[in-house]
């Protein structure tokens, strides 16, 4: 099991949930929860979600989020720093990792809006990225492409495969 979390980037969400037993019922659910994690005392993020059912067996531990949530980032101030809604998600066990499908939508501090079906982030290396068409709203133009890496808070972002038209200021 931790080969294939180690190389998550290349799952999809169904090859991930393809280890996991689900025929097998879960060991908690809970209705429209909220939960706090904290970093040295800050709050780091805010996890709202509609239904959260956790899995555990001896060979792993996960949870699947499903009716809709929203996770808040906050900086080391505890400034918004960014938020990400979407219908479904699946976070392993040791909190190190979630995907986020169906209807993603993230907002970042500066309004920029990332719209996609699938969003990985890895809490580890501080990273979000997915391999499927993205649309990102920006003031001023809209972005599109096929795969994204980004830093967690999506300020600092590539598209892998950038479509569409791009106006370049030739004075900067």
């Amino acid at each position: 099991m931790t080969g294939l979390f180690i190389s998550c980037k290349t799952n999809e969400i169904e090859e991930v949930l393809s280890y996991s037993n689900l025929d097998a019922p879960p060991t908690r659910t809970t209705f429209n929860v909220t939960y706090t994690y904290t970093d040295s005392g800050k709050v780091s993020n805010v996890l709202k979600a509609g239904k959260v059912l956790r899995f555990e067996s001896k060979d792993s531990t996960y949870s699947l989020i499903q009716e809709g949530f929203e996770l808040t980032f906050f900086d080391n101030r505890g400034d918004f720093d960014g938020r990400l809604t979407a219908i479904n998600g699946y976070i392993r066990g040791d909190n190190a990792l979630m995907i986020a499908s169906d209807s993603v939508v993230f907002v970042n501090r500066l309004d920029e809006e990332l719209l996609t079906e699938e969003l990985i982030w890895e809490q580890d290396s501080a990273m979000v990225y997915t391999n499927k068409f993205v649309t990102i709203n920006r003031a001023e133009t809209v972005l599109y492409g096929t795969g994204l890496e980004s830093d967690e808070n999506f300020t600092n972002y590539i598209i892998k495969n950038p479509t569409g038209e791009f106006f370049i200021d030739e004075e900067k």
